[in-house]
């Protein structure tokens, strides 16, 4: 960890001017001394700043993030955003070239708590919180870094960013996007969501959007509904019948060849990535169709079949090649990937599902489902499926709540869900779960199965006791502990255990060389997303584990980086840009305790939904796209909360 010399951060001021450098605080964030080889000198952003050399000039660094943040940060729609902070930024360039006079360090400290107040978004006011506390806190010292030269050793790095984006895996800009959309720019505002994620209509339907518990407005009324928002534009490209402009921006051939295994979320945004830089793109695909487990996990009435596809023609436009019916491990081998491609990811689901752990489980009972998303896959292929009217699903994510909604659709009546925590530690989407019990799925919270019942090798109920929540467990979530004496049994003909997947990686053997993780993920390098085999990456669930879709998008993303510099350059790396990008999404930028003064205006807009009587009787669409109108509403409660962050190295 780097040591501050001095700075002033989060209402902290830290002094260690006067002490030797064993004595210097740990810098009050987590970031590293070094950029890629190169000394980390200062930091600036919207906290404040920290000093870690001596020889820095902090008024001339100031000076330089002030420039910056009016020729790059700030929009132009406002006086003192754009000019207001070029003014200031001048007006320190000033006291650098005059001395300190009073009247100017007032003028400036004036300048800036006049932006502060006064600005249209927030890049330009949480821009003057370094000057403002310099200004206060360290002005008056004149000490020798202040009269010294420019510091013509730096190399200053930037990046823009904002709390919800940072919270979005796959760092959409989401101010930016949503400005468009409030200026009816919908194919302006789809271009700019497809610059990190190229599957806006996939994600604004079944994302579970972490970026809106970053968003600014919660902390006022409710969060911007970021993700109908992200479909909006895709919808608008869609209905309209327009076509996408990104033929134009493909790069010319490079001659090299890249194997994808997995069409899934992050094989398909890779191939994305990848096919715009000029790379040769084919994808191996397990199933008979694309879209991974959102093809055959997510029902039609969350994610319609038909528009998946679209946005899988769209990657397909680049010149990608999409092979199915293709296993990994059966009918390909990694050996062989290896030696027709210059690059092979793997970024295969999470498919392989876990076991209740019950007794009577392997008994081969009538009645018994090997998975719920086994459930969920055979109903999306159309495959036969044998379901009873009285149907028990285990488990408290998504997946189980798709389960018994897919059953009621199936025309199963008494449609139960056991989960053994409460309702408030299910990682299910609460609206999700709210729209299953509008449907009459019964709810058992605190409770696990512990037997299956059975009569004539059929199932005929299973035996459940109730639990109670303990102490924290790995998770953070109380654990639940069984209730002596507490069971009971609910009848059921159908049980689908839905607690858990992950991937099946029983296509690598001892030869391929890939190390796989204690959580039987693949081992990469941290961020770099290669195996210790050179050429080989991989991305998305049989990486992290079963995550989002929006993660595995995210992470496929870095990949193709990865993989463009590999194939390019040798080796795959970060830039200083990006790993101040990363330092910053992994100090956290959005503040749930920060207090606001906006008041609380329009509330959020909810698009419409089909009744529960009606949606239960199909698989048509729930939910519905937004009208122009409340796109234009829902946008203009964006506060557009843009920050600047800056590093000076030494060059």
């Amino acid at each position: 960890m780097a040591k501050v010399y001095y700075g002033f951060w989060n209402d902290q001021l830290i002094d260690n001017r006067e002490k030797p450098y064993e004595e210097w605080s740990e810098a009050p964030i987590k970031i590293d001394e070094n950029f890629n080889g190169k000394k980390l000198k200062v930091f600036v952003n919207w906290n404040g700043f920290l000093v870690f050399d001596k020889d820095v000039n902090i008024l001339d660094v100031l000076t330089e993030y002030m420039f910056e943040i009016s020729s790059y940060g700030c929009c132009g729609r406002c006086f003192p955003g754009r000019m207001g902070t070029r003014i200031l930024a001048e007006q320190l360039q000033k006291i650098k070239n005059d001395g300190f006079k009073k009247e100017d360090i007032e003028l400036a400290y004036d300048i800036a708590y006049s932006i502060y107040v006064s600005a249209k978004c927030t890049v330009a006011p949480t821009s003057t919180v370094p000057v403002r506390q310099f200004l206060k806190n360290f002005m008056e010292d004149k000490f020798e870094t202040l009269d010294s030269a420019e510091n013509k050793d730096l190399n200053y790095v930037k990046h823009l960013t904002a709390p919800c984006t940072a919270g979005c895996p796959a760092n959409v800009k989401i101010p930016e996007f949503i400005e468009a959309i409030k200026d009816h720019r919908y194919l302006e505002a789809l271009k700019i969501i497809r610059t990190t994620m190229p599957l806006p209509g996939v994600c604004g339907r079944v994302c579970p959007h972490p970026c809106e518990s970053n968003c600014r407005r919660g902390l006022i009324d409710d969060p911007v509904n970021i993700m109908v928002l992200k479909r909006t534009p895709w919808d608008y490209e869609y209905y309209h019948h327009k076509e996408p402009d990104i033929e134009r921006i493909r790069e010319e051939d490079t001659g090299k060849k890249v194997a994808i295994v997995g069409a899934g979320p992050a094989g398909l945004t890779a191939a994305y990535y990848l096919a715009i830089v000029g790379h040769q793109v084919k994808i191996y695909e397990m199933l008979p169709e694309p879209g991974g487990m959102v093809a055959v996990g997510i029902p039609d009435y969350r994610q319609p079949r038909h528009l998946l596809r679209r946005e899988v023609e769209i990657v397909q436009s680049l010149g990608v090649e999409i092979q199915y019916n293709t296993k990994l491990g059966r009918d390909i081998f990694l050996k062989d990937l290896k030696q027709k491609y210059d690059a092979v990811l793997l970024a295969i689901g999470a498919f392989k599902s876990r076991d209740m752990g019950v007794e009577g489980e392997k008994e081969g009972y009538e009645g018994v489902m090997d998975s719920g998303i086994g459930f969920l896959r055979r109903v999306a292929l159309g495959e036969e499926v044998k379901i009873g009217n009285r149907v028990v699903v285990v488990g408290g994510g998504n997946t189980a709540i798709d389960c018994v909604r897919t059953a009621l659709r199936l025309g199963s009546e008494d449609v139960n869900l056991v989960y053994r925590r409460s309702r408030a530690e299910m990682p299910a989407e609460d609206y999700e779960v709210a729209d299953a019990e509008e449907e009459g799925v019964k709810f058992h919270f605190l409770c696990n199965p512990v037997k299956l019942i059975a009569e004539n090798g059929k199932l005929v109920g299973v035996e459940c006791v109730r639990m109670q929540l303990g102490e924290p467990d790995e998770s953070g979530r109380r654990r639940p502990e069984p209730i002596p004496g507490s069971n009971f049994v609910i009848e059921c003909d159908t049980i689908i255990p839905a607690i858990g997947q992950f991937p099946d990686l029983d296509f690598l053997s001892e030869e391929d060389g890939i190390k796989v993780t204690r959580w039987n993920t693949i081992a990469v390098k941290e961020d770099l997303y290669m195996t210790d085999v050179p050429g080989i990456f991989a991305a998305g669930d049989c990486e992290w584990g079963p995550a989002t879709v929006v993660k595995a998008i995210g992470a496929a993303r870095w990949a193709a980086k990865m993989i463009n510099r590999y194939l390019m350059e040798g080796e795959p790396y970060l830039t200083d840009q990006e790993k101040l990008e990363l330092t910053l999404y992994r100090n956290k930028v959005f503040d749930k305790n920060e207090r606001i003064q906006e008041t609380h205006t329009i509330p959020r807009v909810h698009q419409e939904k089909l009744p529960p009587e009606v949606r239960v009787r199909n698989f048509e669409e729930i939910e519905k796209p937004y009208t122009e109108s409340q796109a234009y509403l829902e946008a203009t409660r964006c506060l557009r909360c843009v920050r600047m962050a800056m590093i000076g190295l030494e060059k």
